[in-house]
């Protein structure tokens, strides 16, 4: 099908939603001819004068024009017993139940609207067109999910027709096997797709399945990675397999677009729809390039204002430009969730990116969990490829104990899989201690 022919089909999709792209419109206009700090400080100031006047919770709480800092943090514990208030006494057009934080363990209601939906897709498609150089749903793309909820929503004409019209191809990754994966690969190279986009795990499980059978991927103009944390070594391995090079996006279902990656690899902050803090354990800013806590204001979700939402993750801002040119504030490490980083008894954090360097390029594991079930005691479950190395299992052991002490059990067991989370997600290391 030639290239003409994918635009008059996203035309048509266009048309279909028509008063939905008429917003993107309006916003990505908005987003690429102002100055983005003076249009998120607009942005800002309209919504705590909103939520003054029609906010029950945060209408009791004193703050400054334009400032942030004297609001409570927003946390899912918060978001739970406080859900009726936090809902604006204000009515706002077209507003939807969503849920998140099933995979933590703590799954949230939230209350959207489309005023939210349409800045975060357009904040998206902002990326694409201004990073990436291609708008997104105009060419062949293939996408390989997992989240059950939305691979249910699949099953629908409506999706059905709404995913031909946006030239996509979806792959459900949320149950796979080497068999299924080199049919995955198989239809990938039959539609031949401008670029490839998933779950940073599902890219990097089929890269590795292109490995073990030696079997070439189809090269698309690029990688689109999303979801999940993407670990050093899950990027690399993509981008070897797929010969093409793999930009991540950050985003969330409470909070939408968050940040994303530039030609220079750099994770841009898109100011426009979110803004980002980086705080202490303290709630306290960290200095600069210090990592700490990320904590995300909403600026365009009026029926359930998320403002300073504790996201679980941390990372750090960048005090220098990107030679890209934009000037996007950068978020130079996202180091994944809370809960992927093992406790000490007096306090200290271990990342959880520690224990899994402990296993790239290890030929002998096809998957690995590592949870930390009490301060003294891990355990790591582990899928074998090939025959099981003891002398590389006694050097992980041996530097485990270096970080968590002698004393600390470290029990290995051996399984068929490793399972995903209901959002299709696979967890690398998981702190299951009850802090």
């Amino acid at each position: 099908m030639r290239r003409y022919d994918h635009i008059l089909k996203f035309h048509f999709y266009r048309l279909w939603k028509r008063r939905y792209y008429r917003n993107y419109d309006t916003i990505i206009h908005k987003m690429t001819n102002t100055d983005p700090f003076v249009l998120s400080r607009e942005q800002l100031g309209q919504l705590l004068s909103f939520v003054s006047n029609h906010n029950e919770y945060y209408a009791k709480f004193p703050y400054k024009d334009q400032e942030l800092k004297s609001l409570p943090i927003l946390t899912k514990d918060v978001i739970r017993q406080q859900s009726q208030k936090l809902q604006s006494t204000k009515q706002t057009m077209d507003t939807y139940n969503n849920s998140s934080g099933g995979s933590t363990g703590e799954p949230v209601t939230l209350v959207q609207d489309v005023t939210y939906q349409s800045w975060s897709e357009a904040t998206k498609e902002y990326h694409f067109r201004e990073f990436l150089g291609v708008e997104r749903d105009t060419v062949k793309n293939v996408w390989l999910w997992g989240s059950e909820r939305d691979l249910f929503r699949l099953d629908s004409w409506r999706t059905k027709v709404g995913v031909f019209l946006r030239n996509r191809l979806f792959l459900n990754t949320f149950e796979t096997s080497d068999r299924l994966w080199l049919e995955y690969i198989e239809r990938i190279r039959s539609y031949r797709p401008y670029y490839v986009a998933g779950y940073a795990g599902s890219l990097y499980q089929m890269a590795r399945a292109a490995r073990k059978y030696n079997v070439r991927l189809y090269k698309p103009k690029f990688v689109y990675s999303s979801a999940e944390m993407l670990r050093d070594f899950m990027r690399e391995e993509i981008e070897e397999q797929f010969n093409a090079k793999v930009y991540d996006y950050y985003g969330s279902r409470e909070v939408g677009a968050i940040a994303g990656e530039c030609s220079m690899g750099r994770r841009h902050v898109f100011i426009m729809n979110n803004l980002v803090e980086i705080l202490d354990d303290t709630s306290c800013p960290v200095g600069d390039g210090k990592e700490g806590r990320i904590i995300i204001t909403n600026l365009h979700n009026y029926s359930m204002p998320m403002l300073r939402y504790d996201i679980g993750d941390t990372g750090t801002i960048s005090v220098d430009h990107c030679g890209c040119g934009s000037s996007l504030p950068v978020l130079e490490r996202l180091m994944g969730r809370m809960t992927d980083h093992f406790h000490l008894r007096d306090g200290t954090l271990i990342h959880g990116e520690f224990f899994t360097h402990l296993f790239y390029f290890r030929d002998w594991v096809e998957q690995f969990q590592i949870d930390q079930i009490d301060y003294d005691y891990l355990r790591i479950s582990v899928v074998p490829n090939v025959k099981i190395d003891e002398r590389e299992m006694t050097d992980i052991t041996e530097t485990i104990h270096t970080v968590m002490g002698k004393n600390c059990k470290i029990e290995w067991i051996y399984v068929n899989q490793i399972k995903k989370t209901p959002q299709g997600k696979y967890l690398f290391t998981r702190c299951l201690i009850d802090k």
